[in-house]
């Protein structure tokens, strides 16, 4: 008995000492829905198993209540070890605070394995806050091939946006809802007007315009035009009747059950339909049209749209410093980034992890049509305005135009006061007509 005592002791101090030596991660995502939800929980446990010192704990969240629960973290002081984001002020709204820790000794070894220019999404002072991992486009239109063939309608022919507003006119004669669209929380209606805006005045005036340079303003006539465009597909009924009070799985649902005709949202759509779209649906996809007299037809609505960051709770340790960078190295990877690439129809930022192998045939379209060879870009301008101009006067006022409380007019004055009274968040050098 003497002799067993002490082993069976020294086994579980040995087992005690090899448990302390695990470093846990916390990590939140708005991987709340296949297919990012599968392809990220997959991920995380394989590298939980290839890294049996650390374990990282997913925190899956709801895409319209992400940010305000990741906001209430760090204002709570209760932040994720490590935390997705959508680059850009999404992530700047953390760092500026000081709430984000500097990986610029990372990027510096590692950086170069992703693609040229992503690296200004995540940067601030010079420094770099965290890792690009999306690109996303907004200036895409799909549709229901087989709907559109029933009404008599050839996509490929919509080259122009008079040729869209015919077909929209055509199928609520016909009895067909035009457009699946709800847009409860207001960045649905937002996208549609940059789509607008950047097809009509061009990247280089929005960018100017964000950067609140060469005295333009939101109440500038084009850009109210601009807004004009999507008021008016409201005014003519092409949207679904739930608009102002349905949200985006309701329009997804929609648009797959054959009760409406056109779908206008991100790129990360295509791969949302691996796991909503009913069998044998005939989803096809055109690029946002040319709009005549636009000064954009050849810009693109298209931004770094996510990447990884580690909060200052997460680096207070080194130990878990260099475990959280670990993870942000492996996720980063080619193997890894194609995981996305393959199952949630995504463009990546990691260089080769976007290849024909691996891509949908819809993300090499977007690639063709909108990225290579482009004359200019506007982001997801929510992305690179003030919370109080891009979320609450962009997406609530694209909301109040559809409930009659706003028109055209009067929401680009709420856009120009809320802008006038921020520093802009978008810094450029002034480039004047």
């Amino acid at each position: 008995m003497k002799q067993v005592l002490p082993f069976f002791i020294t086994i579980t101090l040995a087992s005690w000492t090899l448990a302390q030596d695990v470093i846990e991660l916390s990590f939140w995502t708005e991987w709340s829905a296949d297919p990012t939800r599968t392809i990220g929980e997959t991920l995380i446990a394989k590298f939980n198993e290839e890294h049996p010192n650390i374990r990282v704990t997913h925190r899956p969240i709801e895409n319209e209540q992400f940010f305000t629960v990741l906001r209430t973290g760090f204002t709570s002081g209760e932040p994720p070890d490590v935390f997705q984001h959508e680059a850009n002020n999404n992530l700047l709204q953390f760092v500026v605070p000081g709430e984000v820790e500097d990986i610029s000794d990372w990027y510096a070894a590692n950086g170069d394995r992703f693609q040229p220019g992503t690296d200004a999404a995540i940067s601030y002072d010079g420094k770099q806050y965290g890792v690009p991992t999306g690109i996303a486009t907004g200036t895409q239109i799909y549709y229901n091939a087989a709907l559109l063939e029933e009404n008599g309608i050839d996509p490929k022919a919509l080259q122009t946006w008079d040729d869209y507003l015919a077909a929209f006119e055509k199928l609520k004669a016909a009895g067909v809802t035009p457009i699946a669209y709800a847009n409860k929380f207001g960045w649905p209606g937002s996208q549609w007007f940059y789509a607008f805006l950047t097809r009509w005045v061009g990247a280089e005036k929005v960018n100017q315009l964000v950067a609140r340079n060469c005295g333009y303003a939101w109440t500038d006539p084009d850009i109210v035009e601009a807004a004009q465009l999507y008021v008016d597909l409201a005014d003519k009924g092409y949207f679904s009747s739930g608009m102002s009070s349905d949200d985006y799985p309701q329009a997804t649902a929609i648009f797959f059950a054959g009760r409406a005709a056109f779908f206008h949202t991100g790129s990360w759509f295509i791969g949302e339909t691996a796991a909503d779209m009913p069998e044998g649906f005939a989803l096809g996809m055109n690029r946002f049209p040319d709009i005549e007299g636009g000064k954009g037809n050849t810009d693109t609505f298209m931004a770094v749209l996510g990447g990884y960051a580690i909060s200052k709770k997460g680096a207070e340790d080194p130990a878990k410093r260099e475990a959280a960078l670990t993870f942000i190295d492996w996720m980063t990877q080619v193997p890894q980034a194609q995981e996305f690439v393959k199952g949630a129809g995504s463009m990546s930022t990691v260089e080769g992890a976007v290849t024909p192998e691996v891509a949908d045939p819809l993300v090499l379209q977007i690639i063709e049509e909108q990225i290579n060879g482009n004359t200019g870009a506007v982001g997801f301008l929510e992305h690179v305005t003030p919370k109080a101009v891009g979320e609450d006067a962009i997406w609530m006022g694209s909301v109040g135009v559809l409930t009659g409380q706003l028109t055209a007019q009067t929401w680009m004055e709420s856009v120009e006061e809320a802008a006038a009274a921020e520093a802009p968040t978008l810094v450029l050098e002034p480039a004047c007509e």
